[in-house]
């Protein structure tokens, strides 16, 4: 492989190996978006926003504190929000390949 192909991968190697047994499963996303999800429920969401370009989503997944984190798949970045989240709207970044990912916090 030459150019960012390999970067790429082991960037989402990452991602996949921080998920709940290090799989990602299709599930609904907790929020007020069609947007293809994967994660474990109630744990773990992955919400791919792919070449729709929000400045935002309202989160509404199930009762329970979480963190909140916006990756930017082309770039190769995460940034955590600040605090813990239960649910409401979530600002975006307006730029295509965004995922937000929801984990529980302890």
């Amino acid at each position: 492989m030459t150019g960012q192909s390999p970067s790429r991968i082991d960037f989402l190697r990452r991602i996949t190996a921080e998920a709940p047994g290090g799989i990602l499963e299709p599930i609904g996303a907790p929020a007020d978006t069609d947007a293809p999800t994967a994660g474990v429920a109630s744990q773990y969401y992955l919400i791919y926003f792919g070449l729709s370009q929000p400045l935002f989503c309202t989160l509404t997944p199930p009762p329970g504190r979480y963190r909140v984190e916006i990756i930017d798949t082309w770039n190769m970045t995460i940034d955590e929000l600040p605090g813990t989240f239960e649910s409401g709207r979530v600002d975006l970044p307006g730029r295509e390949y965004i995922t937000v990912r929801l984990t529980t916090a302890a």
